[in-house]
């Protein structure tokens, strides 16, 4: 059980460093193209926004376009969780998404 455990959280800090060294530089900061692609994922997974869809043919609630929404947000959440950026990166990254 202890081992199992052990090699869990191993696997779990390679991960971590891995998405930390794909993304970040030494200084823990986005780092050039890394911080191109956060903003793009940031817009793409609706990090900063509401996952609720309407249709804009019936106006209506869209279940189905909200789920799939829920699902990228849960893949920028995860990037997100492993990196640990503070508010000022994510405000970095917000602006950048909205500026393309």
């Amino acid at each position: 059980m202890i081992t199992q455990w052990r090699e869990h959280l191993e696997r779990a800090l390679r991960r971590k460093r891995s998405y930390q060294a794909t993304f970040l530089n030494k200084e823990g900061d986005p780092h050039s193209p890394a911080a191109d692609v956060l903003a793009d994922l940031a817009k793409f997974c609706r990090a900063h926004r509401t996952t609720a869809v309407f249709s804009s043919i019936r106006g209506v609630f869209d279940p189905y376009a909200s789920a799939r929404a829920d699902g990228r947000r849960e893949v920028w959440l995860r990037i997100q969780s492993h990196l640990r950026l503070n508010d000022r990166q994510l405000e970095r990254i917000q602006d950048h998404a909205e500026s393309e």
